[in-house]
């Protein structure tokens, strides 16, 4: 008779043992069954939350130690009613950004978006601007603020939502003489896209932008999602709708010196916030930038913050996974060690008729095997039942015992500074939580684990009994 056939036979035959041992297995792997469903749940979770928060990282001028800034004075002002007389300087880094150094950090493996920009106020002919909510300098009525950018699909402003662009393109790396804005400001001043908007350089005999005439065509018009903060004092330059887009050509042009012929600030986001420290060193190994004139600031802290429940769960259930799995082992192998003490009489007569120990212990797992399949299967269902609500509790205990004000960042909205326009954009929060569905690689990855701790636990539990010589098996069973 075959090992297989014994080991049908002894299974059929010892109902209550079965049963037993059925109702064992079910229990741990239904345990371990469902620990795998929640890890895999809050590694996917993770995954989203790192793909919907990202890692950002300013690169900018450092201001108080580069080498490079040069600190010029500018014409003494005399204020008319109090005699009073004010300096100011003008302070720029002789070494900037440039386009080729943008597509560089683009080039890094990881990097998102790279966004750069000048800002400008600019009053352009033909623009009917919207008013703001206090009054200006009558010398600053009829400007508005221009950001020269090296794109603006790559944009904070654009890639954040904060605006969307409607109609038209987005300006390029290769653009001249073009410009963005809004789709309201275009109604309202009655443009188009193909007109031109009309300004003039900076002169610096009249202090003012009075020099080169200088046109940029209208390629594409964007709607802002934003809301102005209620009770907020906003100047019509700083309005969003009055918001101009040109290329960094035109910038410099209208600039009408050498002094910004780059940028002195860049905004980097990554795909993965785990990879900031490396993302950030080989931007820093890049050929082509002077790094004794920036500084990089990295903001990781929204992720982390937020990731840390998740984190802990992801921990929890890794130590729990691991602690079932052998506490599992350890109660199979006494359980089975009990039951094997007492067939001695059947070994001694299988091993009178010849049959070799391997056989016996390999009977023995069979018999195990035929209960724990049907018991593996049966938990997919009994798993599912439970492990959504385990899920929750555990990720709630996370939650309360993760780092002081975690639970703050979890739900804080992403929200967008928008330069000093008083502007937020309303996004939906960054909420917390998990998935938890039992998938057929759960069910294989429960097999493997399974196979592993009864082949153990079948293996402990023999090796009493199988050292034992024929000899001092029929002395026992005597």
């Amino acid at each position: 008779m075959g090992i297989f056939k014994r080991a049908f036979l002894y299974v059929t035959r010892k109902r209550g043992k079965t049963v037993l041992l059925f109702a064992i297995l079910l229990i741990m792997a239904t345990l371990v069954l469902t620990g795998l469903s929640i890890w895999k749940a809050s590694e996917a979770a993770q995954l989203d939350l790192r793909q919907s928060l990202g890692g950002k990282f300013d690169v900018f001028v450092d201001w108080s130690d580069s080498p490079y800034v040069v600190k010029e004075p500018v014409k003494d002002e005399v204020d008319e009613e109090t005699g009073k007389t004010s300096s100011s300087f003008l302070m720029y880094s002789t070494v900037q950004f440039t386009s080729e150094n943008i597509a560089a950090i683009k080039g890094v493996s990881g990097v998102k978006y790279c966004s750069a920009r000048q800002d400008n106020l600019l009053p352009f002919e033909g623009l009917s601007l919207f008013p703001g909510t206090i009054s200006i300098d009558a010398k600053y009525q009829g400007y508005t603020k221009t950001l020269g950018v090296y794109g603006t699909e790559d944009d904070e402003l654009f890639t954040t939502g904060t605006l969307t662009l409607t109609e038209g393109r987005h300006i390029s790396a290769g653009d001249t003489h073009v410009a963005i804005i809004s789709q309201d400001l275009a109604e309202r001043s009655e443009l188009k896209i193909g007109d031109y908007l009309t300004a003039h350089s900076y002169s610096v005999e009249d202090q003012g932008f009075t020099g080169q005439e200088i046109k940029v065509q209208i390629i594409g018009l964007f709607a802002p999602n934003v809301v102005e903060q209620f009770g907020e004092t906003v100047a019509a330059y700083d309005k969003i709708q009055n918001r101009v887009f040109v290329d960094l050509q035109t910038s410099k042009e209208f600039d009408g010196g050498e002094i910004n012929y780059g940028f002195s600030a860049l905004h980097v986001t990554i795909d993965d916030p785990r990879d900031m420290a490396r993302v950030v060193a080989d931007v820093k190994a890049l050929p082509g930038i002077d790094w004794n004139a920036f500084t990089v600031e990295a903001d990781n802290e929204t992720y982390e913050s937020a990731a840390a429940p998740l984190a802990a769960l992801n921990d929890l259930v890794v130590t729990l996974l691991v602690v079932i799995i052998v506490v599992s082992a350890i109660i199979l192998a006494l359980i089975l060690t009990l039951w094997t003490k007492t067939r001695i009489h059947e070994i001694g007569v299988l091993l009178s008729v010849g049959i070799r120990k391997s056989a016996i212990i390999g009977q023995y797992l069979i018999e195990v095997l035929l209960i724990a399949i049907l018991a593996f299967g049966l938990s997919y269902f009994t798993s599912s039942a439970i492990a959504g609500q385990i899920g929750d509790r555990l990720l709630e205990q996370s939650m309360q015992t993760g780092p002081e004000g975690d639970n703050d960042v979890v739900s804080a909205a992403a929200a967008v500074d928008v330069g000093a326009d008083n502007l937020i954009q309303k996004s939906k929060p960054a909420e917390i939580g998990i998935q938890v569905s039992v998938g057929p690689d759960d069910l294989a990855r429960l097999y493997l684990i399974g196979l592993a701790v009864v082949t153990a636990a079948v293996s402990a539990s023999s090796i009493t009994v199988m050292r034992l010589k024929p000899r001092e098996i029929l002395s026992k069973m005597s």
